[in-house]
């Protein structure tokens, strides 16, 4: 389910695009904790398959979203400052963003639909990465586009457990992934996952990573190596009122937070950007064909053809 993440920087507007499979945090540490290969493989394959099922849940959510971004000069000092505000929702996989406020101000209903046309125009260029770093202005083939490694961490990285710690109350074992050495993805969209590194919070009782943090291994075009995205997951219980169905639980995505340096013509930014997702409500859309209601057209009278 794509989900986009939008950063201002200077006169330009980076976005980055992520597929949520939507994922939580306050922290305390425990002692680490030994488990072997094979059942630390296992979970993560686990995880993977949760991962997937989240997204039907995830999609029955509309949700408001609230960004800050701030930009700082080579020598540190705060050059620029924005923020928006956004309505969200997701349908048959698609995300849809209205923005309603920039920088404290409504937003014209002309400048909403100019938005998310310019939205609907890439998204076929995104083509379901994990991440798209997307510069407004220049050219939709010089975006940065790229997986994490949590798509991949039981095939294409090293993992080893560093540890528990205990977030909303709820267990986490922690787990550190970095490439493998000789890893071989099959596809040239899996080797950009090979570019970063993630420490990731799973879940015990769930199997799912409640949230999961990226840095870069490498400059990545004009975005520079050691730059980091954390992505942070509050657990939502789903009933069913309908049926007797067990409550489900989605893991939504509550807070997100990046800090890269960006290497423009002669000049390098650093940009600190978070995002609060909010007033999370459950919706559904269904379609029903009512008895006798679907007719058959007449064929129109030949006089009245051209």
């Amino acid at each position: 389910m794509p989900h986009c993440l939008r950063i201002r920087l200077l006169l330009l507007t980076l976005v980055i695009c992520c597929s949520a499979n939507w994922l939580i945090g306050s922290v305390s540490c425990q002692q680490t904790t030994s488990i072997s290969n094979d059942d630390l493989t296992a979970l993560l394959k686990r995880m993977e398959a949760n991962r997937a099922g989240n997204e039907r849940l995830a999609a029955e959510y509309t949700f408001d979203e609230a960004r800050e971004n701030k930009n700082y000069n080579g020598k540190g000092k705060l050059t620029s400052q924005h923020s928006d505000k956004f309505a969200s929702v997701v349908i048959n996989g698609v995300a849809y963003n209205r923005v309603v406020e920039e920088d404290g101000k409504s937003v014209a209903e002309n400048q909403q639909v100019a938005e998310q046309k310019r939205q609907d125009a890439i998204s076929e260029l995104r083509q379901g990465y994990d991440f798209v770093f997307e510069m407004v202005g220049l050219s939709p083939h010089d975006y940065i586009y790229s997986d994490l490694p949590i798509s991949y961490l039981d095939t294409l990285f090293d993992n080893r457990v560093v540890g528990h710690q205990a977030i909303d109350g709820r267990d986490n074992l922690v787990v550190e992934s970095t490439p493998k050495m000789h890893a071989n993805p099959a596809t040239d969209k899996a080797r950009t996952a090979l570019d970063w590194k993630e420490t990731t919070w799973i879940d015990i009782e769930d199997a799912m990573p409640s949230q999961y943090e990226v840095e870069l291994l490498r400059d990545k075009d004009y975005l520079s190596k050691g730059g980091t995205y954390k992505r942070e997951f509050t657990r939502l219980t789903v009933t069913h009122s309908e049926t007797s169905q067990s409550p489900e639980h989605a893991w939504m995505l509550r807070k997100w937070s990046a800090q890269f340096r960006c290497r423009m013509l002669w000049m390098t930014v650093s940009s600190a950007t978070q995002t609060e997702f909010y007033n999370f409500k459950r919706f559904r859309t269904e379609v029903h064909v009512l008895e006798d209601s679907v007719k058959p057209v007449p064929a129109p009278d030949a006089s009245q053809q051209p």
